[in-house]
């Protein structure tokens, strides 16, 4: 028996309380047409507590930028939270990378 699986890839953050952070993803397949998002939510609780900036590099690549300014790594307390990114096509909406993220004091 075949099995599928749609599962998102794992990628973990990290980064110092205060400081810049961004981030390049690379697919290596082109995501043209599509739509990002993505969010930093409580480990504990489920509630976003930030939302990164999501900014196409070369779509035809399939390459993102994911960024969040030092005022937003500000408001996060030192500790573990989790994040996804997520692309939509037409109607279709996945989860194409979730993990956890580690902020520094």
């Amino acid at each position: 028996m075949a099995t599928v699986q749609q599962l998102p890839g794992r990628l973990d953050l990290a980064f110092r309380r205060g400081d810049d952070f961004g981030t390049l993803v690379d697919f290596s397949v082109s995501l043209a047409g599509h739509t990002f998002a993505a969010v930093i939510v409580s480990a504990v609780t489920g509630a976003t507590v930030a939302t990164p900036t999501v900014t196409a590099v070369d779509l035809s690549a399939g390459q993102l930028n994911v960024s969040l300014t030092d005022v937003q790594t500000s408001s996060l307390a030192a500790g573990t939270y989790k994040w996804r990114l997520t692309w939509t096509s037409g109607s279709t909406t996945r989860t194409a990378l979730d993990g956890y993220v580690e902020v520094a004091p």
